[in-house]
């Protein structure tokens, strides 16, 4: 679990992020493990199957259009789940993440947040559940 510096919320969560243009999902979420952990988990990425959709606040509609673009009013989100590689800590992007912490699935979903898109937090939980359920 990645925890999001103060000024972006200071929660708890796993690597997230959205595909750059002509970039697939696949390939988002090896660049975003990379760009938030410095971790290289290509061979090890794994589809979760669990997808869902959450609303973005209109209220940051400024911000989410640099992102999305123009009238995106929600987020399809598709989960993926890798192995991180064996005794080595991540080293985090201190613009975005300022802890980290290697959980069970107990304590990583009691740790689990998503204040900025509540909608989303049920599949958050989800996602972590399955990627529990296929490690194990």
């Amino acid at each position: 679990m990645l925890r999001r510096i103060p000024g972006r919320g200071g929660f708890w969560q796993g690597v997230s992020g959205a595909p750059l243009p002509g970039e697939s999902d696949a390939e988002a979420a090896v660049r975003e493990v990379r760009e938030e952990t410095g971790f290289e988990i290509g061979d090890s990425l794994v589809p979760l199957g669990v997808e869902y959709a959450h609303a973005l606040p209109p209220e940051e509609a400024d911000r989410w259009e640099q992102v999305y673009g123009a009238g995106i009013t929600s987020v399809s989100v598709v989960t993926f789940g890798a192995r991180a590689p064996d005794g080595r800590d991540p080293v985090l992007d201190p613009a975005e993440h300022d802890a980290f912490a290697w959980l069970g699935l107990e304590e990583a979903e009691a740790l689990l947040d998503w204040p900025i898109e509540r909608d989303a937090l049920a599949g958050r939980r989800l996602a972590l559940r399955t990627l529990a359920a296929r490690m194990s």
